[in-house]
């Protein structure tokens, strides 16, 4: 395995080499260009999993090419109490805006014709832990699961508990016991949960080879290297670069997680935004002087089109990053661009992994590259 892995990713080492030097067209190509990176677009099979997760903030900017471009529209989120029941009221007078849309969702307000997959997450930490701590919560939660599940005709669910520091190992068996039990609650339907990509080392909450036999997909999310609050401004999603540069990189941690569970039941998150620091001067990994605030790829096309942007290639990461001077202040911007999705895609494929998970839908505005990009994602 450890050699496969290792070849793997000299094939992406070699591949990016490739394009950083010899590739035809010149890097860095913009991130939002008016001609796409190809033209001989392949269609869509469904060899890979394409997941695209849509918060209920963006339901409204869902594109009909984003929805034809999917395998599976997961909604994010439907919130869960520390005693395993569903989160419905902020106070008594405000819905969680989870439920509320939801609501509007089963209700036929909104329509879709891309298999639906429902995610449920914990309302805060102590939640997390009370659902864990407890056979009765972690026995509602099941129950509270599978009947929206079945309310809302959903193929699957995506269960994404984010724990916050270190995890006691009682919590990490309970949430695998909390997994097995949602899959004989639910035999027919897909099951996922996401991790961080560190999980391969860092378990967490995540014991991957007790997770793997119940579950069919693992949702890695692979972006937030680099988070508001850096002390450096960095990429969002770096393919490569661990070691002297960054802590982690997607190559060393999906070939960690490798080790561990099958690589088809793997999905690679792909990240439609980046953040943006202001910097004292435009080096590469300047120090920042602002905390960082998230920059969507529509946002970083209005600023193409107003020429407020100078794109430069990282060639350590196989990232692009945006330099703006346009307030009178320097930032630096991180994201993606058709170069870097396109050596995704490649290192999908290469690694034999199961798909992509994309975060999130609405965040890509009318970029018009980047959905006949998706759709080349084939053996």
């Amino acid at each position: 395995m450890k050699i496969k892995l290792y070849f793997l990713a000299g094939a992406l080492i070699s591949l990016a080499l490739y394009v950083t030097f010899f590739a035809p067209s010149p890097i860095p190509l913009s991130p939002l260009a008016s001609t796409s990176p190809s033209t001989n677009y392949q269609l869509l099979t469904t060899n890979y999993v394409v997941m695209g997760f849509v918060p209920y903030w963006n339901l409204k900017k869902l594109s009909p090419q984003s929805l034809t471009s999917l395998t599976h529209l997961a909604y994010f989120t439907l919130h869960l109490s520390g005693d395993g029941e569903l989160y419905t009221h902020v106070n008594r007078r405000e819905e969680d805006p989870g439920y509320t849309n939801y609501k509007r969702i089963i209700s036929g307000t909104y329509t879709f014709s891309t298999p639906l997959i429902l995610t449920f997450m914990p309302i805060d930490q102590q939640a997390l832990d009370s659902i864990l701590s407890s056979n009765n919560a972690r026995q509602k939660t099941i129950e509270t699961i599978t009947t929206l599940v079945n309310q809302s005709n959903a193929v699957g669910v995506n269960i994404d508990f984010e724990p916050l520091g270190d995890t006691p190992p009682s919590l990490r068996n309970s949430f695998a016991e909390l997994i097995k039990s949602l899959r004989s609650a639910l035999p027919n339907k897909q099951v996922s949960i996401s991790l961080y990509p560190s999980a391969g080392v860092k378990p967490r909450l995540w014991d991957l080879p007790a997770l793997s036999p119940f579950l069919d997909y693992f949702v890695v999310m692979t972006y937030d290297y680099t988070l508001p609050g850096s002390e450096i401004a960095g990429p969002n999603s770096p393919l490569r670069g661990a070691g002297s540069l960054f802590e982690h990189d997607i190559t060393q941690n999906i070939a960690q997680i490798s080790q561990l569970v099958p690589s088809r039941k793997i999905l690679l998150g792909l990240p439609l935004y980046g953040y943006e620091w202001d910097t004292p001067d435009s080096s590469k990994y300047a120090p920042t002087v602002s905390r960082g605030a998230v920059a969507s790829l529509e946002r970083i096309q209005q600023m193409l089109d107003n020429q407020t942007l100078e794109l430069i290639w990282d060639r350590n990461s196989l990232t692009p990053y945006g330099i703006s001077s346009a307030s009178g202040t320097t930032s630096q911007i991180y994201f993606e661009n058709p170069t870097s999705i396109a050596l995704k895609l490649d290192f999908v494929r290469s690694a034999n992994l199961g798909g992509i998970a994309i975060w999130a839908l609405g965040y890509e505005g009318n970029v018009n590259w980047l959905w006949p990009l998706i759709s080349t994602l084939k053996p």
